[in-house]
């Protein structure tokens, strides 16, 4: 019976999944994922309490790891290592980079359409805004200790930066996805952005040394 039980709730998430990404949040009904499912409208409630219940169980890995990213990229302790990083001797840093991109976007691919063009009506509708929100402040209060620490290097003055600077990096991923790039093309796109990345504010940073 325990088997059965397991295999109904991974049944009602693929199928939701589908769901989601075909018809999006709002357009999406419980009676919609309980026909796809072949089961009745009752059964899905013993697994999730809500429509929305269901939608964020689905992207909740996506989130959780976006949120870990976000703050891993952001601890103080790696001012250090990223002020002694030499531009010319960086092929480490651009590559661990690179593959946490392609592992995140391969990893949950289905997860960020639901989240960025599929979410309209959900309690994640606006779950970017949220983030977006979230980082720039976090990089905000990173500056200013970095800013102690380093007086003699440059930081971006205008908050409104580090904002576009977010939005830019989910329009990236978005467009990727959208366009559906090869793994090989990805990849590529990706090391483009993180070179691009990594020498721009290297060189904001090192702009008031002597």
């Amino acid at each position: 019976m325990q088997v059965k039980k397991e295999y109904t709730h991974e049944h009602i998430l693929e199928v939701a999944k589908r769901v989601f990404l075909r018809k999006g949040y709002s357009k999406t009904s419980m009676r919609d994922i309980a026909k796809g499912a072949g089961i009745g409208v009752s059964n899905i409630y013993n697994y999730f309490k809500s429509k929305d219940d269901l939608f964020r169980y689905i992207v909740m890995p996506l989130v959780t790891e976006l949120e870990t990213m976000m703050y891993e990229h952001h601890k103080m302790s790696n001012q250090e290592s990223f002020m002694n990083c030499d531009p010319c001797n960086s092929e480490e840093m651009i590559a661990k980079n690179v593959q946490e991109y392609l592992r995140l976007i391969n990893n949950h691919r289905d997860e960020f359409k639901m989240l960025l063009y599929q979410a309209q009506g959900s309690s994640l509708e606006n779950y970017i805004d949220t983030y977006t929100e979230s980082c720039s402040n976090l990089v905000l209060d990173f500056m200013e200790e970095f800013k102690k620490k380093y007086p003699d290097c440059g930081v971006i003055c205008s908050p409104f930066t580090y904002h576009v600077h977010i939005v830019w990096m989910f329009s990236f991923i978005s467009e990727m996805i959208k366009h559906e790039l090869s793994s090989q093309e990805m990849k590529e796109a990706i090391e483009d952005y993180i070179k691009f990345e990594f020498s721009g504010w290297l060189a904001l940073m090192n702009q008031k040394k002597k």
